[in-house]
């Protein structure tokens, strides 16, 4: 709680504090101490899982190229090179170096100049070497991490920490080796965090700043993470007197019971499970442009969700919240009905416009939502086939089941796309075992056209196997000319979906 951020449980507890006595502050801090120590030891905890899962994939694929036989950046070793890159999400690149230099990497093929690299910045017991925010090796606008092994050498995406990079007011944390010499990432206000990492936590603190650390047992990853503000005086404002003995006692409990109710409702599942419960949830459209003649054919449905302050909750962050709360069968459900009364006019006009849903795997296994869809579209007077449900759910499914649940829909009528394609979540054993009638472009492959990258290969294969398999495609995340002009030379019935053509905008300003 901040003091600019009352909200009516705060008034309340400040009300009730305008009656406390010190005794209910001296309680209210170490009630507010254990509720910190617990948020901030789960914050610990999750940023040092995340950086041992970065670490432990960039030492695996070191060890795998390094135990690689195929001949030194061969035609053979860079498909290898490559295929290590499409399985890892968080590696942005995989090369190898000799006598100091970059020759080959996945994205870059063969050098026709190797890259001198720097020393390295750190030096582990176990042979990897580190470097961190190395800049200009290909673009002095970029800043690099890398690992090294042996000739091997891998790139870590600058995207691997971005749900961590702006962390909540008053967390921050360092990732650093077990003796703090080398900081592999920091987040927030980190300063004197490596000095008390070194110097070891105090046995007891009372505030205003708590800290913890904790080393991974197998890698050498450490956190030390720090939670500010930690004060009562800086959550209410306290009133130097009140009521004494049993009165004062009573209403100080009184109050600290509030604040932690308050505190418990303002987590991130509250607000999404409050949000969810009193309709805040709306949808953006954003068009889809048929590249031949460039009219707009349809639009995705995109769920955006306020909280009671009217501030927007990224679905970066509300759809996993959502999902681990079971919430993701109502948000369907609600974006479902709003798209399609939105959409109604364009979805049953002349000529035909298409609306794209994003389901859950978990709603495609889910036949009653089935019976639901089937329910508002004959109800709305809308054509079945309009309706085009895309799977996004980034999780292993049974492909029986999944493509038994493909195959209702179908046969009800609708279409089916593959979301994000190509990224490692949904790959080709998707286009061999489901009844689907087409594949969205994921960005990533977009933004790389026109670059030498493997990327811009990749989007040529996906734009031949749609065409031969005589699937839709829809390229995602066009932002220029050239990738429209590129994609539709590749495939001439493609459609585009990106800012080149539109945001995402309510239904009143498509």
């Amino acid at each position: 709680m901040k003091l600019g951020t009352l909200t009516l449980q705060g008034l309340f507890v400040l009300a009730l504090a305008l009656l406390g006595a010190a005794l209910s502050l001296v309680v209210g801090q170490l009630v507010l101490l254990e509720l910190s120590r617990d948020r901030l030891e789960d914050y610990a905890d999750d940023v040092l899982a995340h950086g041992v899962i970065v670490a432990s994939q960039n030492m695996r694929v070191l060890r795998i190229v390094q135990a690689g036989r195929e001949p030194f950046c061969s035609d053979t070793n860079l498909t290898d090179l490559r295929y290590l890159l499409f399985q890892n999400e968080y590696l942005h690149d995989i090369g190898r170096i000799r006598d100091g230099y970059l020759v080959c990497s996945a994205i870059w093929g063969r050098l026709k100049e190797p890259i001198s690299l720097p020393p390295p910045q750190r030096q582990q017991a176990n042979g990897d070497r580190l470097w961190v925010n190395i800049e200009g090796l290909a673009d002095h606008r970029v800043m690099v991490d890398m690992a090294g092994f042996g000739s091997a050498v891998t790139f870590t995406a600058p995207t691997a920490f971005k749900l961590y990079e702006k962390p909540a007011v008053g967390l921050s944390a360092l990732l650093l080796t077990a003796d703090g010499q080398h900081i592999f990432r920091a987040f927030g206000d980190t300063a004197g965090l490596r000095q008390r990492f070194t110097e070891g936590a105090p046995d007891l603190e009372l505030g205003p700043r708590l800290t913890t650390s904790r080393c991974d047992p197998a890698i050498d990853v450490c956190v030390v993470a720090a939670l500010s503000n930690v004060s009562i005086l800086q959550q209410e404002v306290p009133i130097w007197a009140g009521a004494a003995g049993s009165g004062g006692l009573t209403l100080g409990l009184l109050g600290v019971a509030l604040v932690l109710r308050w505190r418990s409702q303002s987590s991130l599942p509250q607000r999404v499970r409050r949000a969810v419960a009193r309709g805040r949830l709306r949808v953006v459209y954003q068009p889809l442009v048929r590249l031949q003649d460039e009219h707009t054919v349809g639009v995705e449905a995109l769920a955006r969700l306020t909280d009671e302050h009217n501030e927007a909750i990224s679905p970066e962050i509300f759809i996993p919240a959502a999902e681990a709360m079971g919430l993701m069968p109502t948000i369907t459900r609600q974006v479902i009905h709003m798209s399609l009364q939105e959409m109604r006019s364009r979805l049953r006009g002349t000529p035909p416009f298409h609306v794209h849903i994003n389901l859950a795997v978990a709603d495609v296994l889910d036949p009653s939502l089935c019976d639901d869809l089937n329910e508002e579209v004959d109800r709305l007077g809308i054509p079945r086939d309009r309706v085009v449900l895309e799977i996004t759910e980034r999780s292993t499914a049974d492909h029986t089941e999944l493509r038994q649940g493909v195959e209702h829909f179908r046969k009800e009528g609708y279409r089916f796309f593959i979301d994000d394609f190509g990224t490692g979540y949904s790959n080709l054993a998707y286009l061999a075992k489901l009844p689907i009638t087409g594949i969205k472009l994921d960005k990533m492959f977009t933004k790389a056209i026109g670059k030498a990258a493997v990327s811009s290969t990749i989007v040529e294969k996906i734009c031949l196997i749609a065409s031969e398999l005589d699937l839709e495609l829809v390229a995602e995340g066009v932002e220029t000319r050239e990738q429209a002009d590129h994609v539709l030379a590749l495939n001439p019935d493609a459609i585009a979906q990106g800012w080149l053509f539109g945001k995402p905008v309510p239904a009143d300003q498509l």
